[in-house]
């Protein structure tokens, strides 16, 4: 096969893709795992069967996610220039040392911050991602709440009584 875009061939990108698309609907069903845990049912026919398929989908998200990070790392490794610095002491050496060797440094220094960049960008977007999940279930609990207080009345200013009366109205007058 001959490289499509840099040094991976096409299959080798589809590869790619297919995993970290499959890692990303993972990470999505981690993300909702505690919001889905937290609206199971505690009580009724269903209720346990309920908790354990969910529990058993944001385990198994969990695993597969986990599984494939470590698959993607070995299918994948992280291909560096020859001229880079591989760890952190290589790192502060070629800043230490860098009036010997301008290139090294310059490239040492733009590989920081493309990292450092990477990961505030991404620590941003999961951030907006959760921000949004927050503030949709914060909406839609909220919406129901206020739906069932106008409907059948607030348990603070209603008594037992009257909020049955409201639920059971006694059209016949039998008391």
């Amino acid at each position: 096969m001959r490289p499509a875009n840099g040094l991976r061939t096409i299959v080798a990108q589809l590869a790619l893709g297919l995993i970290e698309g499959i890692m990303t609907l993972m990470g999505l069903i981690v993300l909702v795992f505690p919001l889905a845990l937290w609206s199971v049912p505690q009580q009724g026919i269903h209720a346990n069967t309920i908790f354990y398929i969910v529990m058993s989908l944001g385990g198994g998200a969990i695993i597969v996610l986990i599984g494939l990070a470590y698959v993607k790392g070995l299918l994948f490794p992280d291909r560096s220039p020859p001229g880079t610095a591989a760890g952190g002491k290589a790192r502060m050496e070629a800043y230490l040392t860098w009036s010997e060797s301008q290139a090294d440094a310059r490239k040492v220094e733009t590989q920081l911050r493309s990292m450092k960049g990477g990961a505030l960008h991404n620590f941003a977007y999961m951030s907006r991602i959760v921000a949004l999940l927050g503030t949709v279930v914060v909406s839609i609990y909220l919406g129901a709440w206020a739906s069932m207080d106008f409907i059948y009345g607030s348990t603070e200013v209603l008594s037992a009584e009257a909020r049955w009366l409201l639920l059971h109205p006694d059209s016949w007058n039998w008391k």
